[in-house]
């Protein structure tokens, strides 16, 4: 469903003024009167036809039914003509389903107006840019715990804020009280299981299974679990109780990080974007399942690039653990020396002042970021007498986050909703 700002300002912005074609190359020309114009394939057109024998919608699913094995990827159209009346296209199929298009709908998907690509972009909800610790600090966004569990907006405009900068702070949930976590989990979707089981506490323990749990020391830079060949998208953290002193929380965005190096220092980029580490991760962890103790035994093993680019080049993904590294596959003998010298350097910007982001998270706070993303750590601290800095987690995917963030556009009618028919 288009918010209703969004098809005011396109109604109130032109009306459809010609059609013609479709011409050799199977293209629709359209011409609206404020002078824009479209090229849409006419297969296209057929293809995502907002009609009923296209598009099953109904208040469980918006579903497709035409399928690719039956689907006639060479049919012609009948006539094309603008209907005035309804300010739309309509198209007469060679198979006889008639499809209208309004100028509101060929508006928001013209793949000729670089304003509509730009938008169709935004639904993806892919961060634009980075930050360095100038930039954070005048921006990081912090709700209230209590608005958040009962305001959908405040539900949409914090996750929203975590795909956007990779984070953002939840305030003033009863102290000291579990199920925090729990109750935010319902609110965004569903929390991601991993080998530390639905949601873990992190505190100093005897025989510990992880080295945050292993001593009130500091904790180097990472993001979490390098060994698992698909690690959890984003991290969350409530704090249960806080250390006397220290314990602060320090994020550095990765993405930023990795710029630098592409401008500072192009040759360690090349080699932290073209081979992978191997890491390793064994041991035990002791979590309840069903109501009972359960011990699971794991054997991790996976392979990443420190930085991963997408097909348009851009950093996409950091992967940087403290976890066990064992062997390089992808580099003869000789270059390992420079791949070690590239992962210092790496490190050494992300401990830079200029990129740290530090704050104390206080009792009943909850911080949510992106994994993939930024690398956390936190400094040393010492514990008030009789008592042990504690904060319970969990994981989640982004699937699960952004499909959130666009259901709720959609339920509130916000501006930045897009229709997926």
């Amino acid at each position: 469903m288009l918010s209703a700002h969004i098809i005011r300002n396109l109604r109130n912005a032109s009306k459809l003024a010609s059609v013609a074609g479709p011409n050799a190359d199977r293209i629709v020309n359209v011409k609206w009167s404020d002078g824009k114009t479209g090229e849409f394939p006419l297969i296209w057109l057929r293809d995502t036809s907002p009609d009923a024998a296209t598009y099953t919608i109904s208040p469980a699913m918006t579903a497709r039914n035409l399928t690719m094995l039956e689907f006639d990827v060479e049919q012609k159209a009948r006539k094309l003509w603008i209907d005035g009346d309804g300010d739309s296209l309509k198209i007469e199929w060679d198979s006889g389903v008639l499809s209208t298009f309004p100028s509101e709908w060929l508006q928001m998907r013209n793949p000729s107006d670089q304003e509509a690509r730009k938008r169709r972009r935004k639904v993806y909800l892919f961060p634009e840019e980075t930050w360095g610790k100038e930039e954070i600090e005048k921006k990081l966004k912090r709700f209230s715990h209590e608005e958040f569990m009962k305001n959908d907006r405040v539900v949409h405009d914090f996750l929203e804020a975590v795909c956007i900068d990779g984070i953002a702070v939840l305030k003033g949930a009863p102290q000291g009280a579990r199920g925090a976590i729990e109750a935010i989990g319902d609110r965004i979707g569903m929390i991601k299981r991993t080998h530390f089981g639905i949601v873990f506490e992190v505190s100093t323990k005897a025989d510990a299974s992880n080295m945050a749990y292993a001593s009130n020391g500091g904790l180097p830079f990472h993001t979490d679990f390098p060994s698992l060949s698909h690690p959890p998208q984003l991290q969350m953290l409530h704090m249960l109780q806080s250390a006397e002193e220290g314990g602060n929380s320090l994020f550095v965005d990765g993405f930023h990080v990795a710029e630098q190096l592409r401008v500072e220092n192009p040759e360690v980029f090349r080699i932290l974007t073209t081979h992978s580490m191997e890491y390793i991760e064994e041991g035990y962890d002791i979590h309840e399942i069903n109501g009972k103790e359960f011990r699971f035994d794991y054997d991790m093993c996976a392979r990443h690039k420190v930085i991963r680019l997408n097909d348009e080049g851009k950093v996409n993904k950091i992967q940087f653990g403290n976890a066990m590294r064992s062997w390089f596959y992808d580099c003869e003998p000789s270059q390992v020396q420079n791949v070690y010298r590239a992962m210092k350097t790496f490190t050494d910007h992300c401990y830079q002042p200029r990129n740290v982001l530090k704050f104390r998270l206080e009792d009943g706070d909850t911080v949510l970021w992106a994994n993939q993303r930024l690398l956390h750590t936190r400094d040393g601290f010492k514990n008030a007498p009789g008592k042990s800095r504690t904060l319970t987690g969990c994981y989640f995917d982004w699937d699960i986050v952004k499909s959130r963030v666009r259901h709720l556009r959609d339920k509130l009618e916000l501006e930045q909703n897009q229709p997926s028919a």
